[in-house]
């Protein structure tokens, strides 16, 4: 199997495409290419291109859908997952609080029940990580999976977390005020590039209102909210282009709840659009590079080289980045 065949697998998965990803990797075993398979796996889990959650996802998948008869096939396959899981949670363990989301996505004993091949991965990883302590491995891998999981990222509070408790905050409370803002300041103290560059790059996020964005669609205004605010600060920028049917610029401040609650308002306001007119937004802007976060429903398609896409749905349309992939703003500061 060539790079350009595991790229194309990471490439689908880039896109959100989950369970056909997991069906190209069990193309790969159908084909006797487990080493291949097992390669491709290990670099969705480990890259920034899936999550640790494929591991395991992959294994039910491979459950439900290979061949019940295969033992080699099933053999490989939790060997594989045992030695890139349990060698990531090495990792985690030299580096403390620099840990990654492996332990979270590490199936706790309970959820294991009902599925085979899932109980033999735990007892695997808990054997392979305590050998020679056959009465105690699962209890002492069980702990040192939950420290594991206290100092990963996910412990820190999520952009959409921080941005619903934004909208939270009543009037006239500045204590909760300071809280909140606290917490953003935080954030992006831990997401602040590695290193000073000297001309920062000048991303201007352009975030999609439309009605698409809201409640009873996809549920993805607070994601795209906190998105826009991040890139604002991790880019030096000074303003954000929010866009329905119109376009309206937003300056940005060092209070975080006002700024959350601005756009909020304005996505709520009556005199909001319906649509997503991107090519009224992009008329009003400079030739600086953009960065266009919606739901990718718009009105026209995105064709241009300084404007990157960033979908903050989960309906699979074509973006250059999706998820919560943070450090590419970081990334792209340390490109000297």
């Amino acid at each position: 199997m060539d790079a350009a065949a595991i790229s194309d697998i990471l490439k689908n998965r880039h896109q959100g495409e989950r369970e056909s990803t997991y069906a190209m990797l069990m193309q790969l075993v159908a084909t006797n290419q487990l080493s291949e398979c097992l390669r491709a796996l290990e670099k969705m889990a480990s890259g920034r291109i899936g999550c640790w959650r494929d591991v395991r996802g992959f294994i039910r998948h491979f459950e439900q859908h290979g061949d019940p008869t295969d033992a080699i096939a099933a053999t490989a396959i939790i060997q594989g997952c045992v030695r890139m899981t349990n060698a990531q949670l090495r990792k985690d363990c030299a580096n403390g609080t620099n840990a990654s989301l492996a332990a979270k996505w590490v199936p706790r004993e309970p959820k294991c029940r009902g599925s085979p091949l899932l109980e033999w991965y735990y007892e695997a990883l808990a054997a392979d990580m305590f050998p020679g302590r056959p009465p105690d491995a699962k209890r002492c891998f069980r702990q040192l999976v939950s420290s594991l999981s206290r100092n990963s990222p996910s412990s820190q509070p999520t952009l959409t977390w921080l941005v619903k408790a934004a909208e939270k905050v009543p009037p006239n409370q500045p204590e909760r005020t300071q809280h909140v803002n606290a917490m953003w300041g935080e954030h992006l103290r831990r997401h602040a590039p590695r290193r000073p560059r000297p001309r920062p790059v000048h991303l201007i996020p352009v975030l999609s209102l439309a009605h698409s964005m809201g409640p009873g669609h996809n549920h993805c205004l607070h994601a795209g909210v906190g998105l826009a605010l991040h890139a604002g600060h991790m880019s030096s920028c000074d303003r954000i282009l929010a866009f329905s049917s119109h376009a309206e610029w937003h300056v940005l401040g060092n209070d975080f709840v006002s700024q959350v609650q601005q756009l909020l308002r304005a996505a709520r306001s009556p005199t909001n659009g319906l649509n997503a007119n991107l090519e009224n937004a992009l008329a009003v802007t400079t030739d600086k590079m953009l960065l266009v976060i919606s739901d990718m429903e718009h009105d026209a398609p995105v064709n241009n080289p300084k404007i990157m896409t960033w979908n903050v749905s989960r309906n699979g349309r074509p973006a250059d980045m999706c998820g919560d992939n943070l450090d590419f703003f970081r990334e792209i500061n340390n490109v000297q």
